[in-house]
């Protein structure tokens, strides 16, 4: 799964990413106030407040 969700428009594989190649394209963390968006979460790259 890792390869598909890494893997580049051309058909190469990054298999190092860097960080800001992490962000969902749907981000809208900006407009919530400090609350991060779903797709952060998702991703694993934020964590909702307790």
């Amino acid at each position: 799964m890792a390869a598909v969700e890494n893997a580049t428009d051309d058909g190469t594989l990054d298999a190092f990413p860097s960080e800001d190649d992490n962000e969902p394209e749907d981000c809208d963390c900006e407009g919530l106030g400090g609350f991060p968006c779903w797709p952060c979460v998702r991703a694993g790259r934020k964590e909702l407040p307790n």
